[in-house]
């Protein structure tokens, strides 16, 4: 049987499906004729699913000859679909947007987008992937743990949570410049604070603290805990008096109460989360290992988490280090280097959690780490702090998965590895994480390169003679041992 591409469109109540076998696309007979490939048209229900399936039964009921190919847009819409598809053992792959959009534009032009022709691009984006080669953005798609991708959805939430605050915040201290402008050299830090916003409340002008009381100002302050600011009440009072504050219209003060009282929601709803969130890694296999990382925090491990997934999906470090982002591209023209900086692929969410760890690392207020030092040792290099601390991002990439590929180890309870200074003797050094003995057949095998000599293949190597019948010191390994801490250690 012929090999059959089914593109799918998806949509909220409709999804559209063309499937067009590999014949359709023989040049010599119909350059054409896949443009003109018959589609159905079905509901995105158990109704719909039934119909689809009679569409590819009439083709093949082996579900082994078919490749389907889909969107990643409509989020949940497309999800029971997938998990249908996925149940039956069809081979399911999804196609990055832009290059659908882009394909769509070099073979139609300008023509209107319609879900009959996405349908049938798809398919052909198939066809030129599978047997062609041609490159396109196209994943494989598998069944994943629905409790991993429920966090993975949830850390989401909570980003959109945060910028939505942090939207309303800024939104409160621009009425507060305007109206209560002194209000600023009170609360320090910020005039959306938890205890500004309750002054507010209770006094929304800066004429009501005026005719206020200085205990009734302070009552306000201590019911938020703010004891320190309680006793400076009478201070409030003064800079009210002096205010250069504009009147606030009436519009413009509902606006300032309905401010507050939003992000009083929106707080409560993110601590709700970030206590699901808790509740939910408690007991995961990988919240051991990302937590030895030198810092650590419950939003951090969730989302390390969600977007780890199953760590067996990535076959070497490497792979997960380009998964994440932190790893360096290289600029060529011709057969000439120009440069190489950051990659700006990888997932956004793991991207951010690792550049803001390695950032904190440096700051002074954590304890040392050797992760520290190594930065310091790329600056003494000359090399920019930027472009360090992407190195030090990278090394943190490394531990987590490692570990987390050793499952067998973590059911039967033992201790995660510690990420940090790996000791040999009196000597420590944050190495890439390899075992003692792979370091030393390394050694071993450049001395061997040196001497000419063969080692006999044994777990612990002898280290070969110098011409002085010597044992060789570190001084005579010195070359080789630059280069293993430069690209072995950090």
């Amino acid at each position: 049987m012929e090999r059959v591409y089914v593109g799918i469109d998806v949509g909220y109540r409709h999804h559209v499906a063309a499937a067009s076998p590999v014949s359709i696309f023989n040049a010599q007979r119909d350059r054409d004729a896949w443009k003109r490939v018959r589609t159905v048209r079905f509901s995105s229900d158990a109704a719909g699913f039934a119909q689809l399936q009679r569409y590819l039964d009439r083709i093949s009921p082996d579900p082994a000859v078919f490749m389907v190919l889909l969107e990643p847009t409509g989020g949940y819409y497309g999800l029971t679909l997938l998990i249908y598809l996925l149940g039956k053992g069809y081979q399911v792959l999804q196609v990055e947007n832009r290059a659908v959009k882009d394909y769509r534009e070099k073979v139609f032009g300008g023509e209107t987008k319609t879900d009959d022709v996405d349908a049938r691009l798809l398919a052909r984006m198939g066809f030129l992937h599978d047997l062609v080669g041609e490159e396109f953005s196209i994943q494989p798609v598998h069944l994943g743990n629905s409790d991993a991708a429920a966090l993975r959805v949830m850390v989401r939430d909570l980003g959109n949570l945060q910028r939505e605050l942090t939207r309303r915040k800024n939104q409160l201290q621009q009425i507060v410049a305007a109206t209560f402008p002194e209000l600023k050299t009170f609360f320090r830090n910020s005039t959306a604070s938890p205890a500004a916003r309750a002054l507010l409340a209770r006094f929304p002008m800066p004429q009501d603290f005026m005719r206020a009381e200085p205990e009734e100002i302070a009552e306000v302050l201590r019911g938020v805990s703010a004891y320190r600011h309680a006793k400076r009440a009478d201070e409030i009072r003064d800079l009210a008096r002096d205010s250069a504050g504009v009147p606030l219209l009436t519009h413009h003060q509902w606006r300032q109460g309905w401010l507050i009282r939003q992000m009083d929601v929106l707080e409560e709803a993110r601590s709700e989360l970030v206590e699901q969130l808790r509740q939910s890694i408690a007991k995961h296999p990988y919240t051991p290992i990302i937590e030895s990382l030198p810092l650590k925090s419950p939003i951090w491990t969730a989302t390390l988490i969600a977007v780890i997934g199953d760590s067996h999906r990535f076959r070497t470090w490497n792979e997960f280090r380009a998964y994440m982002g932190w790893y360096p591209q290289v600029g060529r023209s011709g057969t000439s280097t120009d440069s190489s900086q950051l990659a700006k692929g990888g997932v956004r969410l793991g991207r951010n959690v690792l550049g803001q760890m390695a950032v904190l690392l440096q700051t002074p207020n954590v304890r040392n780490t050797p992760f520290r030092e190594v930065y310091k040792r790329l600056l003494g290099r000359g090399m920019k702090p930027s472009t360090a601390q992407g190195h030090i991002a990278g090394k943190l990439v490394r531990r987590p998965v490692r570990n987390a590929q050793d499952d067998d180890a973590v059911r039967r309870g033992a201790a995660p590895t510690q990420i940090g200074p790996h000791s040999r003797g009196n000597r420590h050094r944050l190495c890439k994480y390899r075992s003692p003995d792979r370091s030393r057949r390394n050694v071993g095998r450049r001395l061997e390169q040196l001497n000419g000599r063969s080692l006999t293949p044994t777990s612990h190597w002898t280290p070969p003679r110098t011409q002085s019948g010597k044992a060789p010191t570190l001084t005579h390994v010195s070359s080789f041992s630059t280069g293993i801490e430069r690209h072995g250690a950090m």
